[in-house]
């Protein structure tokens, strides 16, 4: 259309020329006067025409520039190299105007790639126009994520809700990975909780000494790798890892409400399972970016009925895991430019020890062993519950102090003040979704997914 402009044009011109020679007539020669603003109208719509054509191809590729610079590049040379690449290559060797090396800022998480064409007129020479320059930039919002989900595997987790878990996890997953340029800054670790944590590979290096046959009462079974929560403070605050403060491992002796050495440590068996780390989850996945690994760990989870739930101990671990300091080293610093780091805590049930049918005991070992042993600072189950609960909001406070944020998750819980404390954990209150059943699980998981998909082209 443009070019078709441009030939009208310069054909109307050159009629102008012989008209304004033609001395047979004096209304032609008022009529080719007349015509000269007609020719410099058609004349001005072919030049801006170009000059828009470029700025519209200018923009495109620098917005495809600063995608790919935010998403591959890490240091200031790499972020520059790859804009200048991107924009080359898909800046039209046929668009009007010729550009130079765009020009790239980076201010921490923000990157603008900016640059200018000029375009030589044609008609517009006439009145001494010579040439249009326009001008486009792009900021991108260089925005990584750094991602914990802290999920209860605990007894009412079972069956449909179990899946639905499973389901709603899985979805969060794949919104976040089907992302390309947010998967170069993508991690993403997963902590399974329920009476204690399964702190998975690292966990020998980090527990205090125990002899290795106190753990295989049959000579198949061995120590999983839960272990138990540290004493207040230190179950409440980020302290790094080093010899003399390690955790104690998780041991349930045999007992009357857990009798062993027959091991059947199934999920399913529930009160009937037995074993050294009964109540014991599935590993901890440190950050990551593998999304086979995720997709994996998230088909193995399982849940347990036996414990108790301990909010505040995955939560401890979740920030553990986004933590960069020991015992594990897959995070960034806190606060870096341009990343996120983010914590989602679901739970279904209320804090607190189980306590088996039929059994002597007060209630079920757990995460901070026998509550008969006094170790919460009480030997009551309610004042237990409160601990634990003011011990989570504690963490959650001081996660937030760091800039986390936290997004939290109840599942067709009926406690209003369990509900309360998860809303109050959040980071701001519409972080935290209350699910009446499966459906708005997965829909929650998915919102909150979205939020989380934050690399984007904001100018």
């Amino acid at each position: 259309m443009v070019k078709r402009l441009s030939e009208i044009a310069s054909r109307f011109s050159r009629f102008l020329a012989i008209l304004t020679r033609n001395q047979r007539g004096s209304v032609l020669v008022l009529w080719a006067f007349a015509a000269v603003p007609v020719v410099l109208g058609v004349g001005t719509v072919v030049d801006v025409s170009r000059a828009y054509m470029a700025r519209s191809r200018l923009a495109f590729a620098l917005d495809a520039a600063g995608l790919a610079a935010g998403a591959a590049g890490s240091t200031e040379a790499e972020i520059k190299s790859i804009a200048e690449q991107y924009f080359f290559a898909n800046y039209s060797a046929n668009s009007p105007g010729t550009p130079s090396t765009p020009t790239v800022a980076i201010d921490g998480g923000v990157i603008t790639v900016s640059e200018s064409v000029t375009v030589e007129t044609t008609i517009m020479q006439l009145i001494g126009q010579g040439e249009i320059t326009v001008t486009a930039s792009a900021e991108i919002l260089r925005k990584g994520l750094e991602v914990v989900l802290i999920l209860v595997l605990q007894r009412p987790v079972k069956g449909g809700k179990l899946e639905s878990l499973r389901g709603a996890s899985q979805d969060l997953v794949d919104i976040l990975f089907q992302v390309p340029e947010l998967q170069a800054n993508l991690k993403v670790g997963i902590v399974p909780y329920s009476a204690s944590v399964n702190v998975g590979g690292i966990a020998p290096s980090v527990v205090t000494a125990a002899d290795a046959a106190t753990y295989d009462p049959t000579d198949n079974e061995a120590w999983n790798g839960c272990v138990l929560g540290r004493s207040y403070p230190n179950d409440v605050e980020d302290i790094p890892f080093s010899a003399g403060n390690e955790w104690p491992r998780y041991f349930w002796d045999s007992a009357q409400d857990n009798v062993w050495p027959v091991v059947l440590d199934d999920p399913d068996l529930c009160n009937s399972s037995t074993g050294p780390d009964l109540g014991c989850p599935t590993p901890v996945v440190p950050l990551t970016a593998n999304k086979a690994t995720l997709d994996a760990a998230v088909g193995a989870m399982e849940a347990w009925c036996r414990g108790g739930t301990f909010s505040n101990i995955g939560m401890m671990w979740g920030w553990r895991v986004l933590s960069p300091d020991a015992p594990f080293s897959e995070g960034l610093p806190y606060q870096t430019p341009g990343y996120d780091k983010v914590a989602i805590l679901m739970t279904d049930g209320v804090n607190g020890y189980f306590t088996a049918p039929g059994s002597d005991f007060s209630a079920d070992y757990a995460g901070y062993g026998r509550l008969h042993d006094g170790s919460l600072g009480t030997t009551k189950k309610n004042a237990a519950k409160t601990i634990l609960n003011n011990r989570l909001s504690e963490v959650c406070e001081n996660m937030k102090s760091e800039g986390i944020i936290i997004y939290t998750v109840t599942f067709q819980l009926n406690d209003n003040n369990t509900k309360q404390i998860y809303e109050n954990c959040a980071s701001e209150p519409d972080k935290y979704f209350d699910s009446g059943n499966g459906t708005a699980l997965q829909t929650a998981f998915k919102d909150i997914a979205e939020q989380l998909i934050n690399l984007r082209v904001s100018k």
